[in-house]
């Protein structure tokens, strides 16, 4: 998806605001200028840069917290081997430059609280105005940010111009965001109400914003994956480090810091998503900062402890590797199989435990098989999870161009809506699904309804039309 409405330089999506990541899709342009052929890895390679930048200002958090520069390296290393960390920088996703842009604020929030001077609040309040425009992470820190400049304000560490300051910071580096956020108020049928809705949920997440919904199933995948982020000694450095916190860090820095990191946690545990374990990841941050202090804890302790850190820091950053390379044999021969709904032509345990990509092209495998199939001039009804790549690679790469991708109702009439016009609209021209099942198809196709039967054709399935008769209900 990302790569799709970055190639049609597409700002807005279809899914609301809050799913827009603008400034995300705006600097994801500078990839068109790439050789042809590399846009689609330059889009991936994108989400690796943000993960090295947030592991390096990482670094030097810790680094600067615990005035030992092997601390902030071994937090930096063991963030980037973390499950999670590491599979969403691999593919084209905005989670990546969300947490550069937290460790960035982190950094402001430590300069704020240590040094107080004005400058620093004014640069935190215009990053994270900024990171809205990327992701809205950013509104997850923003209250502690606020009662800290308030706080300092109060105490007369600062004037009160400089938390006015802060405020216009925000509204300019928030400016992009705000303006769509205006622009949809006051278009045509527009409301207030519509439009801050659509920024802060998007468009059917309300449910899932407020924690509710969700499904066993979904769940136990999910804890599964997010488990994979702790096959090391992080979180029990972790914990070593929330303990100390006060005695390190003292009281203003540790109340910080600790408030942001169970906003963080308490928003992705109780949000129930089929991909809950991708935004771990800002959890993840505080956590692996934590694990920094935990270490320097320990390194002063004595200096066997000092060994002893140094050692689980080192395993900590080899060790999980190992686990995800193990993963999918080891569970392979415990009998423990990954099932969809749709068969997709992928190893779906690599794809999942794995959190490398090498050599993992399905998904445009697919989209070239699947065009070919329904050339010179089919229509093909795609689902979430196939539209972008099908659309993606025919206008990329010229592929099958008589073909119509029926994507969010267009080009031809909605064939849920009305599937006596888009019958009509098809004509003789051949029409396939990626799958009957249902979810995957319109329920006229995966019910068999009469007029309409369907044969497995790798890697679609052709609908076929029987002849009208007086049983046809023109659908």
């Amino acid at each position: 998806m990302f790569q799709w409405r970055i190639w049609q330089a597409d700002a807005w999506g279809e899914l609301g605001l809050a799913l827009a990541h603008p400034l995300y899709i705006a600097a994801g342009q500078i990839f068109h200028l790439l050789p042809e052929g590399w846009f689609c890895a330059g889009v991936n390679f994108f989400s690796g840069l943000g993960t090295a930048v947030a592991a390096a200002t990482l670094a030097g958090i810790v680094a600067t917290l615990t005035g030992r520069r092997w601390t902030g390296l071994a937090a930096a290393g063991m963030l980037a081997v973390a499950h999670t960390v590491w599979w969403l920088s691999t593919i084209a996703e905005v989670y990546t430059w969300s947490i550069a842009g937290l460790t960035i604020e982190l950094w402001l929030l430590v300069s704020l609280i240590e040094r107080r001077r004005g400058r620093h609040l004014v640069l935190l309040a215009m990053v994270n105005g900024l990171g809205l425009c990327v992701h809205n992470f950013a509104l997850l820190p923003l209250p502690v940010y606020v009662a800290v400049g308030i706080g300092l304000v109060a105490r007369r560490h600062l004037p009160g111009r400089w938390f006015a300051a802060a405020g216009g910071a925000w509204l300019v580096g928030a400016s992009p965001y705000l303006t769509m956020i205006v622009l949809t108020a006051t278009e045509p049928g527009g409301s207030a109400a519509a439009a801050i809705s659509s920024a802060l949920f998007g468009h059917g997440y309300a449910d899932n914003v407020a924690g509710a919904g969700g499904s066993w199933r979904l769940i136990r995948a999910n804890a599964a994956l997010a488990a994979m982020n702790f096959a090391s000694l992080l979180l029990p450095l972790a914990i070593i480090g929330w303990v100390h916190f006060r005695r390190r860090l003292g009281a203003p820095l540790a109340a910080a810091l600790g408030a942001i990191t169970v906003i963080e946690i308490l928003f992705v545990v109780r949000y129930p998503v089929p991909d809950q374990f991708t935004f771990l990841l800002p959890s993840l941050v505080m956590i692996a900062l934590a694990a920094g202090v935990g270490l320097a804890v320990l390194a002063d302790a004595s200096r066997r402890w000092r060994r002893a850190a140094i050692a689980a820091a080192v395993l900590s950053i080899l060790l999980p590797p190992a686990v995800y390379a193990a993963a999918p044999p080891l569970l392979r021969g415990a009998g423990v199989r990954v099932s969809r709904s749709r068969q997709l032509p992928r190893d779906e345990m690599r794809y999942w435990l794995i959190p490398w990509k090498y050599n993992e092209h399905s998904a445009e495998r697919f989209a070239r098989s699947a065009l070919r199939r329904a050339a010179p001039d089919g229509v093909i009804l795609p689902e979430s999870t196939s539209d972008h790549p099908l659309l993606l690679v025919q206008d990329r790469d010229d592929l099958s161009p008589g073909v119509v991708i029926q994507f969010r109702g267009h080009p031809l009439p909605d064939c849920r809506r009305e599937p006596g016009s888009f019958r009509a609209a098809v004509g003789d021209r051949p029409l396939y699904v990626v799958s009957p099942a249902p979810g995957y198809a319109p329920t006229w196709v995966a019910k068999g309804a009469p007029g309409v039967r369907h044969e497995a054709a790798e890697p679609l399935w052709r609908v076929f039309w029987v002849q009208p008769s007086r049983r046809d209900d023109g659908r």
